[in-house]
């Protein structure tokens, strides 16, 4: 395999080391970081993407999914007319995006594909491309290709159907992303009693693993909540929402009353209860939105008073 990879970033570095052997080249956005990146990971750098898919016979597209249909009709117009088409296999590694993107490409005779690795890359890592699921896509000879590289890797191929790609991508930025964002507003109101972020981290991170670890003996996730909205403590979320900061509330509210359905399909609340909770929780979500709404009305008052100020030149 010559492994080629266009926009090497964390997912594509990431491909490099597990394959290090197999790469034949890389192109990043500029020639200075393609430059450094072909240093770091002593690989052959490449100033021209048409040049690079010609030496290579696996090409992944590891950029934006905003860049790659553009990226795929500048690479089609420069390999229009050659004849190794066929005998070539380009994917692209977005979650969300299906194979329309790459359809410049295929019209060539490229067979085209996607893999996406179900993990988080904060920083390159052969090792977080190991031992996960890898949605396979693309057409006969790219999902078999697909599917011996998920395998060398030794993790699990699986398919999503293109009508669906958005909805997988949503469970995964559910998984991944707002876990972050629950995380880092619960270090940001640590913060006030550990005095920095860095000790707020260290006092959460033993509940943020007993709660992982209780997650990993279950295979029905949703078994595993806890807290007072689990139990239908009504009274201590009306505290909880007396007290939070303005910008937590929103979020509080809209966790919560996904908390409260969850609960109520593991049974440790009633039907009762649950409508008490996601009742309370939308009057303080509306009293919040109101307040937002009154202070942007406000703010465009005060915008147009000024312009008005300034027009008569008083």
């Amino acid at each position: 395999m010559r492994l080629g990879i266009i926009g090497a970033g964390r997912v594509g570095a990431s491909f490099m080391l597990a394959f290090p052997a197999a790469v034949a080249g890389i192109l990043c956005s500029t020639k200075e970081h393609t430059q450094q990146k072909a240093e770091r990971f002593h690989v052959t750098p490449y100033d021209d993407g048409a040049a690079l898919i010609r030496h290579c016979d696996i090409i992944l597209l590891t950029v934006g999914d905003d860049a790659l249909a553009p990226l795929s009709q500048s690479l089609a117009a420069e390999l229009d007319g050659e004849g190794e088409a066929a005998q070539k296999c380009i994917f692209h590694c977005s979650g969300a995006a299906d194979l329309s993107p790459l359809a410049p490409l295929a019209r060539l005779g490229f067979h085209t594909g996607s893999l996406h690795p179900l993990q988080s890359f904060a920083a390159p890592s052969a090792e977080r491309l190991q031992g996960i699921y890898i949605a396979v896509d693309g057409d006969e000879r790219a999902k078999a290709e697909a599917v011996r590289i998920v395998r060398a890797l030794g993790s699990t191929p699986f398919f999503v159907p293109p009508e669906e790609r958005m909805l997988y991508h949503a469970a995964a930025c559910f998984c991944s992303n707002y876990v972050v964002t629950a995380l880092a507003l619960a270090q940001q109101l640590m913060q006030r009693w550990t005095g920095d972020d860095a000790a707020a981290a260290q006092a959460l991170l033993p509940l943020v693993e007993g709660t992982m670890a209780n997650v990993r003996q279950r295979d029905l996730w949703r078994t595993a909540l806890t807290g007072p909205v689990s139990r239908g403590d009504i009274g201590t979320v009306r505290k909880h929402l007396a007290v939070l900061p303005d910008d937590f509330v929103r979020p509080y509210c809209a966790f919560g009353a996904a908390a409260a359905g969850i609960a109520l399909k593991n049974g440790t609340i009633t039907a009762q209860r649950h409508t008490m909770l996601t009742r309370i929780l939308a009057m303080a979500e509306g009293v919040q939105h109101e307040q937002k709404s009154n202070q942007s009305d406000h703010s465009k008052d005060e915008e147009r008073r000024n312009a008005d100020f300034h027009d008569h030149g008083l």
